[in-house]
């Protein structure tokens, strides 16, 4: 399963598969919280787009399927 569910205006990112402790907690300040616990995030892409949150899981979505 992937790290990154795109709904169109949000997207759903798992940050418990993201190796960078900065980017996760990035995520958890920018993102709202699906589930108390969870480690599913819900954040609107106008926003990842402007912190530029986008790049390093495209760079890593890109390495895996080359692999």
């Amino acid at each position: 399963m992937s790290a990154i569910i795109d709904l169109k205006s949000e997207l759903l990112i798992d940050r418990s598969r993201i190796g960078n402790p900065y980017l996760q907690l990035l995520l958890a300040a920018l993102g709202k919280e699906l589930v108390k616990g969870s480690a599913w995030v819900a954040i609107n892409k106008k926003v990842a787009s402007q912190f530029e949150l986008l790049s390093p899981f495209i760079v890593g979505q890109t390495r895996q399927a080359a692999a």
